[in-house]
């Protein structure tokens, strides 16, 4: 495991503790195993890295129950559009999770993230208040093409 990835490990553990939660040593290893990810992967994907590499009888139940400890907890997001999983790319900020942005390269498969700001998140507010409408943590996504896959 890196250093940055032990870091980042240390970082969840405080928010856990910040909002009375526990990462578990199981929940642990499947946020390392997020974090070493290079991008987003499915439930499955994850459980057969965890049977690998810690636990060789775990089951679904496992892996989906960690994931939704995780994902509540705001330490990693679940991309509806695709069923995928992926660590919160900003751990270290305090910007929450109420207006997250995935741009999702339909190509390479890549996945950035970056908070919802200033007109486009007051004009996306403006626009669901006028249709009487509240979302929940779902975050945004939108589908198209990254840098390198434009060319």
């Amino acid at each position: 495991m890196t250093e940055t990835v032990e870091k980042q490990l240390r970082i969840a553990e405080q928010r856990c503790a910040e909002q009375g939660l526990r990462l578990t040593p199981q929940r642990r290893q499947v946020m390392a195993l997020l974090l070493e990810q290079d991008g987003p992967r499915s439930a499955y994907d994850l459980l057969d890295a965890l049977q690998s590499q810690h636990h060789p009888g775990a089951k679904p139940p496992t892996i989906y129950r960690a994931l939704d400890f995780l994902v509540t907890a705001g330490l990693a997001h679940r991309l509806a559009s695709t069923n995928r999983y992926l660590a919160c790319g900003h751990l270290a900020c305090e910007h929450g999770h109420d207006g997250t942005l995935f741009l999702v390269c339909d190509r390479c498969g890549a996945v950035r993230e970056a908070p919802m700001e200033g007109r486009f998140k007051q004009a996306l507010n403006n626009s669901l208040a006028q249709q009487d409408f509240v979302v929940g943590m779902q975050p945004v996504e939108i589908h198209g093409r990254c840098r390198q896959c434009q060319d």
